[in-house]
């Protein structure tokens, strides 16, 4: 399977037995050798197998195939993906090589789930890794002489990890207490306060500066004098009853008329 990307051309297929001197030769990366401190001894068994996956790069000025990276894994009976093994041209693990290999492999084989193992002080490994939608974390074993990390991955993680992140519902403000009434706005100079702001048919209390005299105290001594047109104050007590008019004296009956 060949596939081009811009000027480059990638091809993934499985690998055969006769790959084995070219995949110790090319590949510097692998899983299960972070530290370059040794290799395995032998791809063949594994090529042999079907187990590999090998991606090549066209180098067009040689016109031939070279190795980029492989991936060895293996298909349980339980339809989980066993990844053994990934390495990549170079020194240093390529993350889109990597990447590339896992896609592949998840396409050709349907897994219901995955799961490897990852060295607990390969850091560039656990990156990559950490950073693949729907891996997780599952748990940690000793293995002499380290500690290696167990990853799995699943649909359901895959989902979730590609899911459009939710909105957070909008958050109602509370309600703000009531506005206290404002207090009495100041009369303007010159002219009399009515009454409270608001109110302007009450009238100031009794005795307060500016509120008008009682009524009965108009006319008395000592008070306003009286408003011209009104009448005179009458005694106090109220007003005298008037005289009544004398009757006139009943007629005398007339006398009877004698026959």
């Amino acid at each position: 399977m060949a596939e081009e990307e811009g000027r480059l051309a990638y091809r993934v297929r499985t690998a055969e037995a006769a790959d084995a001197a070219a995949l110790r030769q090319a590949i510097g990366a692998t899983l299960a050798h972070p530290d370059h401190q040794g290799q395995r001894e032998s791809y063949r068994g594994a090529a042999a197998r079907g187990d590999i996956l090998v991606l090549e790069r066209f180098d067009r000025p040689s016109h031939t195939w070279q190795m980029a990276g492989f991936v060895e894994c293996h298909m349980r009976v339980d339809d989980n993906l066993s990844i053994r093994d990934i390495g990549t041209h170079g020194d240093e693990p390529q993350t889109g090589v990597v990447r590339y290999l896992l896609d592949q492999a998840f396409n050709s084989f349907r897994p219901a789930a995955a799961q490897v193992k990852i060295r607990r002080d390969a850091t560039a490994w656990l990156e990559i890794f950490r950073a693949i939608p729907g891996f997780y974390l599952e748990g940690e074993e000793y293995r002499r002489p380290h500690y290696w990390t167990i990853w799995r991955w699943d649909r359901q993680h895959l989902a979730e990890a590609q899911a459009p992140p939710r909105q957070a519902p909008a958050q109602r403000r509370p309600p703000r207490p009531p506005t206290p009434p404002r207090g009495p706005a100041a009369a303007p100079a010159g002219r009399q306060a009515r009454g409270p702001v608001g109110n302007p048919q009450a009238r100031p209390n009794r005795g307060q500066p500016g509120a008008p005299p009682p009524r009965s105290s108009r006319g008395q001594p000592g008070g306003p004098p009286p408003r011209p047109g009104a009448r005179p104050p009458g005694p106090p007590g109220g007003r005298p009853p008037a005289p009544r008019p004398a009757r006139p004296p009943r007629r005398a009956p007339r006398p009877a008329n004698p026959r």
